[in-house]
C-alpha cells in the first residue's frame, strides 16, 4: 500500500513534461470535435436545403422538408443511446485509453465520409448523410466523452495541470 502511495505521490509532484501537453491537446480536441459535431448541423441544414431542395420558381430559398429535418435531428438521440451502451461496455472491457483512441480514429473516418455524402437524388444524399452522422456520433457522446476524458486526464496529468483543466 505504501509503495502505491509513493507512486501516486511521484505522479502528482512531478514536473510538467511534453507528454502532459500532448494529453491536454488530445483531450481538448475530443471535446471540441464532439461539440462541433452536435452544434454545426443547425447551420449546415440551411445550406443543405438551399443546395438540394432549391425551387427555381419559388421566391424563397430552398428548405429541407420536415421529414428530413426530423431524421437529421433525431439521429443524435438514437446514436446517443446506442453509443453509450456499447462504448461504455467496451471501455470497461478493453480499457478506456484504447477505446478513446478507437473513438478518435472512427471520428476521423466518419467525419470525412459524412462530408463526402453521395446519392443520385436529394433524398439519397440526405440518407447517406444521416447514415454517416449516426456512426460519427455513435462514439462521440457527451457523457462517454467526459468519462473517458476525465479518466485520461486523471491518469496522465500531474496534479497542478489536472486541477487547472478539471475545474
Amino acid at each position: 500500500m505504501a509503495n502505491q502511495l509513493g507512486v501516486l505521490n511521484a505522479l502528482d509532484t512531478g514536473k510538467t513534461q511534453w507528454y502532459h501537453f500532448t494529453a491536454i491537446v488530445i483531450a481538448g480536441m475530443g471535446f471540441f470535435t464532439d461539440a462541433y459535431d452536435l452544434f454545426s448541423i443547425s447551420f449546415i441544414k440551411k445550406l443543405l436545403g438551399r443546395i438540394y431542395y432549391f425551387d427555381a420558381l419559388s421566391e424563397k430559398p430552398g428548405t429541407l422538408p420536415p421529414r428530413i429535418v426530423a431524421a437529421v435531428n433525431g439521429m443524435a438521440f438514437c446514436r446517443t443511446l446506442a453509443g453509450q451502451l456499447f462504448f461504455g461496455w467496451l471501455g470497461n472491457k478493453l480499457g478506456r485509453k484504447r477505446v478513446y483512441g478507437l473513438t478518435l480514429m472512427l471520428m476521423v473516418i466518419f467525419s470525412i465520409a459524412s462530408g463526402l455524402s453521395f446519392g443520385k437524388s436529394p433524398d439519397g444524399v440526405m440518407a447517406t448523410l444521416c447514415f454517416f452522422r449516426f456512426w460519427l456520433g455513435f462514439h462521440m457522446l457527451q457523457s462517454l466523452q467526459f468519462i473517458l476524458l476525465h479518466n485520461f486526464i486523471d491518469n496522465y496529468l500531474i496534479l497542478s495541470l489536472r486541477t487547472l483543466i478539471c475545474r
